[in-house]
């Protein structure tokens, strides 16, 4: 795998996946602390011209650094669900159905990352998946949570369920509920449709409730990134304010 920029390449050193680090002579300088521990960890470093550096980003940004190593590695959904009875009312999981755009799934794993989700849910087909792009929308911070790819969606938030989570689908229209109103004092699976689509009718069906983000500014939607921040720091705003 690929990893493009300083900070996909930072991360990948940090849990041991970088084994080649490229660098452009506009870069070299500002690349000194990354460049020490790479040696430290036994990376070969390769000075290498901007221009071979672009043919092997394949058009992508790198910002004069790219590295290469292994892919991020995937966790089972029994891990999951493991740390899900184990968190009890405190776990915190993102499920996505349908989110295709790897710059969307990649921000998304930067808000979880950030906010100390339990695990992120993804589909096989009809999903981006964990590649280079998405490493770096990500801020490099795809490996630090675990990702559990599933070949049935529907499936895995049942057995979620059976582990005692609560499933939320957000969804505008009839049904939904202002986000702002529930307290997150139960451990909850929250699940982010597709862009444009939203979420899928087998999906919504098996949601024990469905939410909505109010929008007085008479837009239709959030962006599902945008959206999947919201929602998961007002979750931690709810549980920091229910243990004061």
């Amino acid at each position: 795998m690929r990893f493009l920029g300083p900070h996909a390449c930072s991360e990948a050193l940090e849990r041991g996946a970088l084994q080649v680090l490229r660098i452009a002579p506009q870069s070299w300088e500002r690349s000194s602390k990354l460049r020490t521990d790479a040696r430290e960890q036994g990376v070969t470093i390769h000075r290498e011209p901007m221009d071979s550096l672009d043919r092997r980003a394949q058009g992508e940004r790198h910002q004069g650094i790219l590295g290469e190593g292994e892919d991020v590695k995937l966790s089972a959904l029994d891990e999951l669900i493991q740390r899900v009875k184990e968190r009890g009312e405190k776990a915190l999981v993102l499920a996505l159905d349908g989110v295709t755009d790897p710059h969307n799934f990649g921000a998304i794993l930067r808000t979880a990352a950030a906010a100390g989700v339990d695990g992120v849910v993804f589909p096989e087909r009809r999903s981006a998946q964990v590649n280079e792009t998405v490493i770096r929308a990500s801020a490099g911070t795809a490996g630090r949570i675990p990702l559990v790819r599933v070949v049935n969606l529907g499936r895995a938030l049942d057995e979620l369920k059976e582990a005692g989570a609560w499933v939320y689908g957000l969804a505008a229209g009839p049904g939904s509920r202002a986000y702002l109103e529930e307290s997150f004092d139960r451990s909850t699976v929250l699940v982010m449709g597709a862009e444009g689509e939203g979420l899928h009718q087998k999906i919504r069906e098996r949601c024990d409730g469905l939410l909505r983000i109010p929008m007085p500014g008479g837009i239709e939607s959030l962006n599902v990134s945008a959206a999947a921040a919201v929602v998961v720091f007002q979750v931690l705003a709810r549980r920091e304010d229910g243990c004061s």
